[in-house]
């Protein structure tokens, strides 16, 4: 087929002759001069091969695209898989080179893919050399809608969004300003992310409602400004004040939106209905929609800052408290109660280690409590509740109050223990707060699930359909969590195997990424004096089944155990009275007590049993989950495997008695903070010291990192240890000092990776090592991949131009349009008639007529002296580097 616009297609930056006659090598002799030969010429071939990863906008600026498709919003985005290198155009209608979208713009190019936490979506872009630069943005979002992250800075050619969560994503690359070409990587965060935004679920707005400070001015150009604004069909809200901070509401139409955010880019609506409609797609999703309308009040804060009319505008943030963490022991009036059984399993140390970091998680890890159902308004736990949760009961008795949500519905007439308010109350009460008692997971949210009603027993059905609701499975309510819980509590159970209906059910739940923690029983302080067996669901297969012991680490009377007992933990004992406080040795939480008149109040007090123990384990779990939001449900078992989150007692090793061991609160902290700060800590002072990240994966595409030696606890100021040597496993893998920033890391190490020094292609495992100056050494793992040639399956970088020249007189023989056909580029011409060939090879995505521009697919001239036909003039194809 014939090349669109070929006449006027150049190489970038660079006159051919001047090229042409400075080439050399790249595969021949270039010292004689070429001459006309005379017959058919010769037949040169070759293919182009493209980074693993290689994808193409799928509407680029390029008229010669073959198969353009728009992908304008998320119900076209455009499917990709990471890792991935894509170049791609965007222009605000009536901006940049003439095109494909020229005229009508294309302003969004929106994707779709899996990623995983830590990874990293860069943007990078030309802005050009014009008066009024180009600016484009970057919008991340994941597809359940929780997570989004922005980066539009308007300073800068490169925008970044770190990933803090597995899962799906939409990306979006807008056209603020201008036109440009663009390339966008996904994949792992390889790179220094000093600087980036990152994904969150706590920064929560409403979509269409800004914050915003009008400028006090009333300068010409304000008042301009403001009058925009209201033709955007953007209003304040009733009653906002002519002073100070302004709500101000966005129009609620998706159509009236697209067309406000046009007028405030200037854009020429009225001329260019297209902008209006490319957007606009038949396929329609609640969810998806949702997302479009964040994001699109996100680019609306910037759209209106940039009119001048304002002093800031900000997307109207719903605070809620943070995250509740501080020094035990905590100043909650009950907690002398309590300390006897956190001290049992080291919780103090733990919560004091976890103070220690220098920064704290942002996430908040879910439990879920399947049980009698939890008191909504006790004070220790209402500041904890994720929601007010559900009650899944099939057989409902007169008085049950709420089916909707998980309230505790017993009365006092029905004279029942406020079991679940209890177990909620030693997983996660709420804590430094001087009232009631403290949780092991203070910063926790409860799930509450009531699975009773006002029954003295659950149905299995309504336990199966409660851990599907937890864990964010298909269910018999029809709904789903806003989150899946990170561990799932049944303090509850029958005798007798586990059920096929029960193992099943645990399976889903486990894949879905739930742990699953279950009290093994406490039948056995009984008449006959009989042991008992491990109860169902805790002797399920993947259950982490809880047994229990008393003040002095002995096996309770009343645990039932057996070869499926996962832990123990403190049960408590009621009989006994402890030595120093002469208190009763129960497990001390909260509780639903009655006034006189049937008035229900919160209360606090002891119960005992493994329905006691199995929420301090759910609690030290959560504390995990805290620490790493990711850590596998695999990735535990293999811990309580090794003996990594336990004290072992009674015979060495797993026992029927005592599982793997009593839990250890800060042995399991410590086992997910060397986990993600390197492998294994070293001590230096009063300090502990290790790296980060713990390890890398570099994939196929990155080729840099950065390693920070960092403080993970105790006091920075009594390190003495220095780096003084660094070292890699891999002749690949190069390091060298970095500029080193004293608020983040004591020394960082910049590692430089060259695929060409890997000995074949495949994947390959390296390890970094950093020896101290106290002799101690911290090591990183490192896996990185060499692409075997074009490893791409689809349209690689789009259309690429192949230029034959002649080295001698600098001229143009011939320029072929080349498209990849499953990954490969291929390419011949027959007739060539000159004795020597340069042959060179790049794209113009942004058709500009620039071939090989900033950014823009290029491969390096090669220049062959020909003695007849001539294949394997093959060429690898890369983005130029940036504008300096």
């Amino acid at each position: 087929m014939g090349i669109r616009g070929a006449a006027r297609r150049v190489w970038a930056g660079l006159a051919w002759c001047a090229v042409l006659a400075a080439c050399s090598g790249g595969g021949g002799d270039s010292g004689a001069v070429g001459v006309d030969l005379e017959g058919p010429g010769f037949r040169l071939s070759g293919t182009l091969s493209v980074p693993v990863g290689a994808a193409v906008d799928s509407d680029l600026n390029d008229v010669n695209q073959l198969g353009r498709t728009r992908n304008n919003d998320l119900a076209t985005a455009q499917a990709l898989n990471a890792p991935v290198l894509l170049v791609g155009s965007v222009n605000r209608p009536g901006t940049g080179p003439a095109g494909s979208n020229q005229a009508e713009g294309d302003t969004t190019d929106a994707y779709v893919l899996d990623l995983q936490r830590d990874d990293l979506v860069e943007l990078e872009f030309d802005p050009g050399t014009t008066a009024e630069p180009a600016d484009l943005d970057l919008y991340v979002a994941s597809a359940d809608g929780t997570l989004t992250g922005a980066s539009d800075r308007s300073d800068t050619r490169y925008e970044c969004v770190r990933i803090t969560q597995t899962g799906r994503y939409y990306l979006r690359v807008e056209a603020f300003r201008q036109a440009a070409g663009y390339t966008l990587r996904a994949g792992p965060a390889a790179t220094p992310t000093t600087g980036c935004t990152a994904t969150t679920a706590r920064t929560v707005f409403d979509p269409g409602e800004l914050v915003a400070q009008a400028r006090s001015t009333s300068a010409l150009a304000t008042v301009s400004a403001q009058a925009l604004v209201r033709r955007a069909g953007i209003t304040a809200a009733t009653g906002a004040s002519a002073h100070g901070p302004q709500l101000l509401l966005l129009p609620g139409h998706p159509a009236t939106r697209r067309s406000g955010l046009a007028l405030l880019a200037g854009d020429r609506v009225s001329e260019a209905p297209a902008v209006r409609t490319l957007s606009a797609s038949t396929d329609t999703s609640p969810l998806r929609d949702g997302i479009e309308a964040r994001l699109e009040t996100l680019r609306y804060a910037k759209a209106l800052q940039a009119t001048g009319a304002y002093d800031y505008v900000q997307p109207n943030l719903r605070m809620e408290p943070s995250a509740t963490i501080g020094l035990f022991p905590p100043d909650d009036l009950h907690y002398g109660e309590q300390h006897w059984a956190d001290d049992l399993i080291a919780l103090p140390a733990a919560i004091n280690r976890i103070q220690a970091l220098p920064v704290q998680p942002a996430q908040r890890p879910v439990i879920a409590v399947i049980d009698t159902g939890v008191m909504l308004d006790h004070p220790d736990l209402q500041p904890q509740l994720a929601s007010l949760g559900r009650a899944f009961v099939t057989d409902r008795l007169p008085g049950d109050r709420n089916q909707a949500n998980g309230d505790d519905q017993r009365l006092a007439e029905d004279h029942a223990v406020s079991h679940g308010t209890h177990v909620a109350g030693t997983a996660a009460a709420a804590t430094f707060n001087g009232i009631g008692v403290a949780g092991v997971a203070p910063m926790a949210r409860l799930l509450p699930l009531n699975v009773f009603g006002r029954n003295p027993s659950a149905k299995t059905i309504d336990i199966l359909q409660a851990m599907r609701y937890a864990a964010g499975l298909d269910n018999s309510a029809g709904v789903l969590p806003a989150r899946r819980a990170d561990v799932i509590n049944l303090s509850m159970g029958s005798p007798g195997a586990c059920g096929v209906a029960f193992q099943d059910t645990v399976n889903r739940v486990r894949a879905a990424g739930s742990l699953v923690v279950a009290a093994a029983g406490s039948l056995a302080d009984n008449p006959g004096g009989q042991p008992a067996e491990v109860q169902q669901p805790a002797n399920c297969t993947g259950v982490i089944a809880v047994g229990a012991v008393d003040a002095n680490r002995q096996l309770s009377r009343y645990a039932n155990t057996g070869a499926t007992l996962t832990v123990t933990a403190p049960g408590g004992d009621l009989g006994t009275g402890g030595a120093a406080s002469g208190l009763s040795e129960g497990i001390f939480s909260t509780l639903v007590n009655y006034t006189g008149d049937g008035q229900r109040v919160a209360g606090f007090g002891p119960l005992q049993g493994t329905s006691m123990a199995a929420p301090q384990v759910s609690g030290v779990l959560a504390l995990m989950r805290y620490l790493d939001p990711e850590l596998s449900v695999d990735a535990v078992d293999a811990l309580f495997a090794a003996g990594r989150l336990t004290d072992d007692l009674g015979p060495a090793g797993h026992d029927s008695a005592y599982g793997h061991g009593l839990i250890n609160a800060l042995k399991s902290v410590e086992a997910v903070l060397e986990s993600t700060t390197g492998t294994g800590s070293v001590t230096s002072g009063t300090a502990t010291l290790g790296i980060r990240p713990a390890r890398l994966d570099l994939g196929s595409l990155r080729s840099s990192a950065t390693i920070d030696l960092v403080v993970t606890s105790g006091r920075r100021s009594s390190v003495t240890a220095t780096v003084t040597a660094v070292r890699s496993s891999s002749p690949a893998l190069a390091l060298h000092t970095g500029t080193t920033d004293p608020s983040i890391s004591l020394n960082q190490q910049i590692l430089d990776v060259d695929r060409r020094l890997l000995p074949a292609d495949g994947t390959f495992s390296a390890t970094l090592t950093l020896t101290l100056s106290n002799g101690a050494e911290l090591t990183v793992p490192v896996t990185l991949d060499r692409p075997a040639g074009s490893a791409s399956s689809g349209p690689g970088f789009g259309p690429v131009y192949v230029t034959l020249g002649d080295p001698d007189t600098g001229r143009v023989v011939q320029t072929l349009l080349v498209h990849a056909s499953q990954g490969r580029y291929a390419w011949q011409f027959s007739g060539y008639r000159r004795s020597k060939v340069v042959v060179q090879a790049g794209a113009d995505p942004n058709n500009d007529g620039a071939v090989c521009g900033p950014g823009e697919p290029c491969g390096s001239e090669r220049v062959v002296t020909l003695s007849g036909d001539q294949g394997g003039l093959d060429l690898n194809l890369s983005p130029a580097p940036w504008r300096p």
